[in-house]
C-alpha cells in the first residue's frame, strides 16, 4: 500500500507539473511583444520560459523576462525550491543568447512556487547585469 501510494504521489507530481507548465506556455503565448520559448535551451541548462522581446515589432520593449517554473511537493520548502530556482536564473541570465537577444531590454528573472494549481510564491529577481547597472549610476 506505501509502494502504490508513493507512485501515485510520483505520478501526481509529474502530472501537475506538466499541467501547471502547459497552462502557462498558452497563457504566456497570449502576450505580444514577446516571442515565447519554453523549454529554452541555454549553455547553462533549459530556462522554462524564455519571453524574448520581439524587437522587430515592439522596438520600444523595456523588459524581456526568464521564467522557472517550481512544482513543489506538499511537504517540500518553498524557501529551497526559490533558492534553487534563482541560481538557474542567474545562470540562464549569463548565458550569450540571451545576451544577444534581449537587446536592451531590462531582463527580469522570475521564479514562480506551484502546490498543486496554488501559485505560492512568485519572486522578481534582478539580473547580475541590472544590478551592475544600477550600482553604476
Amino acid at each position: 500500500m506505501v509502494l502504490i501510494h508513493r507512485q501515485n504521489a510520483i505520478r501526481e507530481f509529474i502530472d501537475g507539473e506538466a499541467h501547471v507548465k502547459g497552462f502557462l506556455l498558452a497563457y504566456l503565448g497570449l502576450t505580444q511583444g514577446y516571442i515565447l520559448l519554453p523549454e529554452y535551451e541555454s549553455s547553462k541548462g533549459y530556462a522554462d520560459f524564455y519571453m524574448m522581446p520581439d524587437l522587430v515589432r515592439q522596438p520600444d520593449i523595456v523588459y524581456s523576462y526568464i521564467v522557472e517554473v517550481k512544482y513543489a511537493r506538499r511537504d517540500t520548502s518553498d524557501a529551497l525550491l526559490k533558492r534553487d530556482a534563482a541560481e538557474q536564473l542567474r545562470r540562464y541570465a549569463d548565458d550569450g543568447k540571451v545576451a544577444r537577444t534581449k537587446g536592451n531590454t531590462r531582463l527580469g528573472l522570475i521564479t514562480l512556487v506551484f502546490k498543486g494549481w496554488e501559485l505560492v510564491a512568485l519572486e522578481k529577481l534582478a539580473s547580475r547585469a541590472d544590478c551592475e547597472n544600477e550600482s553604476e549610476a
